[in-house]
């Protein structure tokens, strides 16, 4: 997948092959780790698979109100609702800049030593890893306006 906010779509390259010769496909939209990310950063694709998710358990909840006492569906918002509204919104927040400072000094944007990219490409900074897996570990580069 190649990020890109506002220029105009790069050309998709025609294949790229993996160390074990097998080729690797082009896609718009991809789920990683729970959050769904599109080629324009926009993240309205995971506001959309957000929004279905709530609303059948909204549903459920309206279905079955007369049910349960004041508090318990307090206790289900809380339970089932908001954990789906708090999950993965550093993210977004952070690309954003709105997220709160003890966020922002994890996630930080680099600042390459020399400008071998455009002034428009963030890169964000990912935390120091013990191990080669850690290492080896998904980074984002994303074009930004």
């Amino acid at each position: 997948m190649l990020f890109n906010r506002s220029l105009p779509a790069p050309a998709r390259p025609t294949s790229i092959t993996t160390l074990d010769g097998s080729d690797l496909e082009y896609v718009d939209i991809y789920k990683y780790l729970g959050v769904w990310l599109d080629c324009k950063v926009s993240f309205q694709t995971h506001i959309k698979h957000l929004q279905s998710k709530i609303k059948s358990r909204v549903g459920f909840l309206f279905r079955n109100k007369a049910s349960f006492t004041h508090a318990a569906k307090l206790t289900l918002i809380k339970l089932t609702i908001l954990p789906i509204l708090d999950f993965g919104d550093v993210i977004y927040k952070s690309m954003l800049g709105k997220a709160p400072p003890y966020l922002s000094s994890l996630v930080t944007m680099a600042t390459p030593t020399r400008s071998t990219r455009s002034s428009r490409c963030i890169s964000l900074i990912i935390p120091k890893a013990n191990t080669s897996f850690g290492r080896l570990s998904f980074q984002m580069y994303i074009v930004y306006q």
